[in-house]
């Protein structure tokens, strides 16, 4: 067996460590059914869109299904919920917010069914009368119909945020991400603010309350309920929570959050505990960065894997950069054969995944017809990636999108690798999968990230081909280097 991820959220002794989910899952949103919890998070350009995870424990997470469909379009900070028998997920993609919805967790998903309505960051409530809201960024709120499936009403603003103190190291004020949950006579709502991936300080959670879902809502005392306080802490840019009750009737908060210099990983899932206090606000009572005592229920084994050997009958696992075309990837005996697309390597959709590890290698054996380029990429975006290829018995490197070196090697297929070691990226190549030779161009990737390149995306490693005619990869490998 290979390593996986380095990270082990579970600590196997009571506690965990963050983050629960290491690598690049913004915008969490988490419900509970019984003694199951369900999470969503926000996907991007990346396709399928939506991944639907599980867990019983808050800690453990499994990849269930991808239930967005036929979708063109960013989707982005989604809310995730059951509601009189049926599942919902609303998202804000292209300028407007959507929906979809299931009678079954795993299956059976409609069509993204546009709102026509604007703002972003919906976030859904029903009051005590089983009338059906969604909250939308700057603490807005408009109505739903019965069947949570259209706007019925005029948007309305129900609360000014809070005003940032001057002497804050903030991005700007953008109060978003509003998430709305009941406790003992009272609707909480809590909500982003500061900007999402500026200064390290910027981000927050912050949090009011009503005993009516139209108002009037008072500030907590305790603001900010999450909070990077100063820049040099582990965690960066913490913010967009959703609150969770467990089986115990304790509460929780997923939020996401930036590594300290590792931010190219993109902002992965911390997991914290909250107290209510006995005049009725709530407080983040234990530090991101240490163990913290795990909350009750089973720990479910995930069947997720990183490596894949192409044996499946579908292609699991990999998300792939605005692709639509499903006709391009065909299973064969040994492996996966792509047909190339007539792009350059970032705009050539390539097959990648989402690790938070700070040093790993993956590899894979190729063979490349004439006319095809393929290989190992590390994706930021359709512009900025590294990468090293095979065309025509050539190797090619790549670094910010451009070549920057070839070497002619005299055969159509070989094993690939790449190291990313601590943000340093090298490639080597092999005849037998086995011996390696390094080609010596090394990358400093630290610093591709969103704030170079804005999008709010991580560096993925994958394979990719372009071009004329396709290629075939076999054994794609990852292992996780400590």
């Amino acid at each position: 067996m290979f390593q996986e991820s380095v990270h082990k959220a579970d600590l196997g002794n009571g506690y965990y460590m963050n983050p629960i989910l290491d690598g690049d899952y913004a915008d969490p949103a988490v419900f509970r059914e019984g003694e199951d919890y369900y999470l969503t998070a926000s996907t991007g350009e990346y396709l399928p869109g939506l991944a639907i995870y599980h867990s019983r424990d808050l800690v453990n997470w499994e990849l269930l299904c991808h239930p967005l469909h036929d979708f063109e379009g960013s989707v982005w900070a989604p809310d995730f919920l059951k509601y009189e028998g049926k599942y919902y997920i609303y998202f804000c993609a292209s300028g407007t917010n959507w929906v979809i919805w299931s009678e079954q967790i795993e299956d059976g998903w409609s069509r993204a069914i546009d709102l026509k309505v604007g703002h972003i960051d919906p976030g859904h409530i029903s009051d005590e009368e089983g009338n059906r809201y969604l909250f939308l960024s700057d603490n807005c709120m408009v109505p739903l119909s019965q069947d949570g499936l259209s706007v019925t009403g005029e948007m309305v603003q129900i609360l000014k945020a809070a005003q940032i103190p001057d002497e804050w190291d903030i991005e700007g004020a953008f109060p978003e991400a509003p998430n709305v949950f009941k406790k003992d006579g009272y609707y909480y709502l809590t909500y982003a603010d500061g900007g999402t991936s500026g200064p390290a300080t910027s981000h927050m959670i912050m949090a009011a309350r009503a005993r009516d879902i139209h108002g009037p809502w008072e500030l907590s005392p305790y603001n900010p309920i999450i909070h990077t306080w100063n820049r040099y802490e582990k965690w960066i840019s913490k913010g967009h929570g959703h609150f969770v009750e467990d089986i115990e009737g304790k509460w929780w908060v997923i939020y996401h959050s930036y590594e300290n210099g590792y931010e190219a990983l993109g902002r992965k899932l911390l997991l914290s505990p909250v107290e209510f206090t006995p005049d009725g606000w709530f407080k983040v009572i234990a530090p991101a960065d240490q163990a913290t005592r795990k909350p009750a229920g089973v720990a479910i084994e995930s069947r997720s894997c990183f490596s894949d050997d192409f044996s499946d009958s579908r292609v699991r696992g990999w998300r792939a950069w605005g692709e639509h075309d499903r006709n391009r990837y065909e299973k064969t005996r040994g492996g996966l054969r792509i047909h190339g697309i007539d792009e350059s390597i970032g705009k050539g959709h390539p097959l990648t995944i989402i690790t938070g590890d700070h040093s790993y290698e993956v590899c894979v054996h190729l063979k490349v017809e004439n006319g095809c380029e393929a290989g190992i990429v590390l994706q930021y975006n359709e512009e900025i990636f590294n990468a090293v290829s095979l065309k025509e018995e050539r190797l090619s490197v790549y670094r910010l999108g451009a070549k920057l070196a070839e070497k002619k090697i005299d055969f159509s297929e070989c094993w690939l690798k790449m190291k990313n070691e601590d943000q340093y990226v090298s490639f080597y190549y092999s005849v037998d999968g086995n011996s390696y030779q390094k080609l010596n161009y090394v990358i400093n990737a630290a610093s591709q990230n969103t704030h170079a390149y804005n999008g709010f995306l991580s560096l993925r490693p994958g394979i990719f081909a372009v071009g004329a005619g396709a290629a075939e990869f076999q054994k794609f490998r990852y292992t996780g280097l400590a």
